[in-house]
C-alpha cells in the first residue's frame, strides 16, 4: 500500500479501481497538436486548451533558478531581478553552519521542538512572451519548504490515520482549519523508519489527547518510535502574494495569467481576478469558480507548477524558505503526472532514484516502446528518457534519450525549481528521491 501526499489518495485508489490511467497528458502527436489531450478515470477523452506544441508556442519557457542563502528571519515572497543560478560549495558551507547550530540547539529527537533547517531562498525565472507568443509557460516547482513549526517523536499509532504524541505540546486545532471544506494548513513528515519521507495533511489537532487525525493512510511499517516534523502548507497567496506582488498578470481569465496546478486528473488554473461583473475582485480565483478566494489553495511539496504567461516582460520570484533535509517519498501514478525537484539542489537522472531495478519501487526499464519515460522540457524542446535494458545495435542498462539511444544520458540534470512529467506504464509507485546535497560541508 502506498503512503504519501492525502491528496493523491483518491486519485490513486480510483485509479486502482477502473484499472487504467488518470487524466494522463497524451504526448503520442505533441509536436503536431496544440491542445492537451486527456482522459478521465472512465477512460474517455477530453481536451485542455492548456499546454501548446513546444514547436509553435513554447519558445521563451525558462526553468533556470538561482539559489542563495539567507540565514535570517523568512518572508513569504518578494521579486528581485534574475539572480545567476549558486550552488558552489560555499553556498553549502553556510547551510552546515546553519546545520550545526540547529544541532547543538537541538541535540534530541526526543524532544519536542520547533526545529531550524539550513534556511535560504531561491530565484524562480518567470518567462514573458517578449510580444511575440501568445503565451509563455514556465514548468516549475519550489524548491524550498516553510520552516518546521514542530518535531518529535510518536509513542503510538491507532489505526492507519491517528498519530500520537504523549509529550506533545500542541492545541486543540493548532495544525488545521476549522472551516468547513477549508484546505489543510499543514502536514505531516515521517522522518525515520519505514515511511520515510512521505507526508500527510493534518485533518484535526487534538489538543487533550495529543493526537494529530491524517487526511490520509500512513504507510505500512510506521508505528511507534518514528521521528516526524509538522510544517505550514505553501499556498498561492503565500507565494504569489495575498495581492498579488509578485505581478503576475491581473484581469479577467481571458486576459490574466495562470497558475496551474495538476489535480484530479487534470489542470486547474488559477489567476489574480480584478476584473468582470458579478465576480469577486481583487483575489486569487479559480478558472473554474469566479466567486470564491482560492488564495489557500495548497502548493504541495513535489508539485510540478506551469506558469502560462500572457505578459510581455518576464518576472523573478524569490522564495524565501527551509532547505528540505532527508529524503522524499513522492506518489507516482499511473499514466502521467507532473512532479518538481524538491530539492534547493540540482540532481541527475543517475542519481535522482527514479530508477531502482525493480519496476515495482521506481520506473520500468526496457525499449523505448515499452520503458516508463521522464518527459522535460531542455530550453528547445520537450525530450523524453527511460532507462534502456533491451534493443538492438543499442546502449544497454544505460539512462538515454528517446532521440539517441547510444549515447549515456545518466548525467542529465534535473535542477533546482524544475518540474517533470513521469510517463508510467504499471502501478503507482512512491518515487524516493534522496537528500540533496547529501551533505552541508
Amino acid at each position: 500500500m502506498l503512503g504519501g501526499i492525502g491528496r493523491f489518495s483518491a486519485i490513486r485508489e480510483a485509479a486502482r479501481a477502473v484499472g487504467s490511467p488518470v487524466g494522463h497528458p497524451d504526448f503520442s502527436n505533441f509536436h503536431h497538436r496544440q491542445d492537451l489531450k486527456m482522459r478521465d478515470l472512465c477512460g474517455r477523452k477530453f481536451t485542455i486548451k492548456t499546454l501548446p506544441s513546444p514547436v509553435t508556442l513554447i519558445k521563451k519557457l525558462s526553468v533556470n533558478s538561482g539559489v542563495g542563502i539567507r540565514p535570517h528571519k523568512l518572508s513569504a515572497h518578494r521579486t528581485k531581478p534574475a539572480l545567476p543560478m549558486k550552488t558552489n560549495a560555499s553556498i553549502f558551507r553556510s547551510l552546515a553552519a546553519v546545520v550545526a547550530m540547529s544541532a547543538l540547539a537541538h541535540p534530541g529527537a526526543q524532544a519536542q521542538t520547533s526545529a531550524t533547517d539550513p534556511v535560504g531562498f531561491v530565484t524562480l525565472n518567470i518567462s514573458g512572451t517578449g510580444g511575440t507568443i501568445p503565451i509563455a509557460y514556465t514548468f516549475t516547482s519550489l524548491a524550498l519548504q516553510q520552516p518546521v513549526a514542530f518535531q518529535s517523536t510518536t509513542t503510538s499509532v491507532g489505526g492507519s490515520t491517528i498519530l500520537a504524541d504523549a509529550g506533545a505540546s500542541w492545541t486543540n486545532n493548532q495544525y488545521n482549519s476549522t472551516t468547513t471544506g477549508a484546505p489543510p494548513t499543514h502536514y505531516v513528515e515521517i522522518l525515520s523508519g519505514p515511511g520515510a519521507g512521505t507526508i500527510y495533511d493534518i485533518v484535526t489537532t487534538d489538543g487533550t489527547a495529543k493526537t494529530l487525525t491524517l487526511g490520509s493512510s500512513l504507510a505500512v511499517g510506521i508505528t511507534s518510535g518514528a521521528s516526524y516534523r509538522i510544517r505550514p502548507h505553501w499556498t498561492i497567496a503565500g507565494v504569489f502574494g495575498t495581492a498579488n506582488q509578485v505581478g503576475l498578470g491581473s484581469g479577467s481569465a481571458a486576459t490574466a495569467d495562470q497558475i496551474q496546478l495538476f489535480r484530479n486528473g487534470g489542470y486547474v488554473g488559477y489567476f489574480y481576478q480584478t476584473a468582470g461583473r458579478n465576480v469577486l475582485q481583487n483575489a486569487w480565483v479559480s478558472a473554474s469558480d469566479l466567486n470564491t478566494d482560492a488564495g489557500n489553495t495548497v502548493i504541495y511539496p513535489g508539485d510540478g507548477i506551469v506558469i502560462a504567461r500572457k505578459q510581455s516582460g518576464s518576472l523573478s520570484l524569490v522564495l524565501n524558505g527551509a532547505v528540505k533535509t532527508g529524503q522524499t517519498s513522492l506518489p507516482v501514478l499511473s499514466g502521467y503526472c507532473l512532479l518538481g525537484n524538491v530539492y534547493a539542489s540540482g540532481m541527475t537522472l543517475s542519481n535522482s532514484g527514479l530508477y531502482t531495478g525493480d519496476g515495482a519501487t521506481g520506473l520500468a526499464a526496457g525499449s523505448a516502446a515499452t520503458a516508463d519515460q521522464v518527459v522535460f522540457w531542455n530550453g528547445t524542446g520537450f525530450v523524453s528518457y527511460f532507462y534502456q535494458t533491451s534493443g538492438r545495435n543499442v546502449l544497454l542498462n544505460a539512462w538515454v534519450s528517446a532521440s539517441d539511444l547510444n549515447t549515456d544520458a545518466g548525467n542529465t540534470a534535473i535542477p533546482a525549481g524544475t518540474a517533470l512529467f513521469i510517463k508510467r506504464s504499471g502501478a503507482p509507485f512512491n518515487w524516493v528521491a534522496p537528500q540533496f546535497p547529501a551533505t552541508f560541508n
